[in-house]
């Protein structure tokens, strides 16, 4: 990728900018063109289609975090003695 980025920053600020501005003409060109070959060749999702890509999401759910047992504050009462031994 080096080698790259050297011929890159080879050339001469124009060309960086034609080269830049080719890119992005590109981009846009293909990005308006897809939409219209898709429709030219019958690629248009049906709703059968996008109901089936809806149920493929998965579905996501918060869940509360519980009290904290006394598992979990003696565990907590540990690392504060390691943390305080290891700051002394």
């Amino acid at each position: 990728m080096s080698a790259i980025w050297r011929w890159f920053t080879g050339l001469s600020k124009t060309s960086r900018l034609a080269l830049g501005g080719g890119l992005i003409a590109y981009g846009l060109v293909g990005d308006y063109l897809t939409d219209r070959v898709g429709d030219a060749f019958g690629l248009t999702p049906t709703e059968q289609d996008k109901q089936k890509l809806k149920s493929m999401i998965p579905k996501i759910s918060t869940v509360d975090k519980p009290g904290q047992s006394s598992q979990d504050k003696e565990i907590e009462a540990q690392l504060a003695d390691l943390k305080r031994d290891r700051n002394s």
